[in-house]
């Protein structure tokens, strides 16, 4: 009894660490359930560490090509601001040569401003003095023709006051060409325009035409044309390819080539009144002729047509 009755606390004993034992083992399974879940967490974090290493690798790897690019755009950037640099520096070298010629331009500029200022007095100058000269010829005009008129028609006194208008004009003719001698500054542009004006104002055929030019002209088959003008005290010459007698008023207007309305005076001797001066209207007649040639004056008409 004793022996059963041990054996049945022996029983009971085990049976008690048998529970025990079962209840450590639940803990231990249930432990090792709260482990393996435990451990699945951790697996899954580090899988999804892993994908996001992978992902931080791929945004790195793409940063620094987006680095690479912006350095390169960068040096890009570098060298194209180097050349603008260049090019501005070139530029402010071309407006600094710009602004000087611009200045030298502008002294220039002056002093071509005062250089022709100054010509306009000389100009000035010389159109008063060659008014007050003109007026001193027309005062001598007036009076070598006050002069002519006090003689008679026979008095021979008329061809040395044509002499004397001859050497008049000569003289005032020298005096134009010894002016710009006497000049520091030589000859204005306005003596030049003078000079020109009045040489314009000669005919082609005066210019072309003269007694010494060529030995046929003196022939008999040639008239020596002498005509004066209200421009000038100097006569013009010219030589008509006829015989006098033959040369009429066409023949004289195309041989002075003169453009406008004129009065065509010729002297000629008239048996009553003598030396006069003889006008002619028509083309077709014939100009009279004084001492072996023939003297005019071609005058402008500022009248209404006759």
């Amino acid at each position: 009894m004793e022996e059963s009755q041990e054996l049945k606390k022996e029983l009971l004993r085990y049976k008690q660490e048998s529970r025990n034992l079962q209840g450590v083992k639940d803990a231990l399974q249930q432990r090792m359930a709260q482990q393996e879940s435990s451990i699945l967490q951790l697996r899954q974090e580090l899988l999804r560490a892993g994908m996001g290493q992978d992902e931080l690798h791929h945004q790195n790897v793409d940063l620094q090509r987006k680095v690479e690019e912006r350095n390169r755009l960068l040096g890009d950037y570098k060298k194209e601001l180097a050349q603008k640099d260049r090019l501005l520096q070139q530029q402010q070298s071309k407006l600094d040569e710009a602004l000087r010629k611009l200045g030298e331009a502008t002294h220039h500029k002056v002093d071509l401003q005062r250089e022709v200022e100054h010509k306009d007095s000389l100009i000035n100058e010389l159109m008063t003095r060659q008014l007050d000269e003109a007026d001193d010829l027309q005062l001598v005009r007036d009076a070598l023709r006050s002069l002519r008129n006090s003689f008679s028609g026979h008095d021979p006194q008329h061809h040395t006051i044509d002499t004397l208008e001859q050497g008049i004009g000569s003289l005032m003719e020298r005096l134009h060409m010894g002016e710009p001698h006497r000049r520091p500054g030589g000859k204005s542009p306005g003596h030049r325009a003078a000079a020109h004006t009045e040489r314009d104002s000669w005919p082609h055929s005066s210019k072309m035409l003269h007694s010494h030019s060529s030995p046929a002209l003196s022939s008999s088959a040639s008239t020596k044309v002498l005509y004066f003008t209200d421009r000038s005290l100097t006569p013009f010459m010219v030589n008509i390819p006829k015989r006098l007698g033959e040369v009429t008023l066409r023949d004289f207007k195309a041989a002075v080539e003169r453009e406008g309305n004129y009065r065509y005076h010729f002297k000629a001797l008239d048996p009553e009144f003598g030396t006069v001066k003889e006008e002619v209207f028509h083309d077709g007649d014939v100009v009279p002729g004084w001492e072996g040639k023939i003297v005019a004056w071609v005058e402008e008409d500022h009248g209404d047509s006759r």
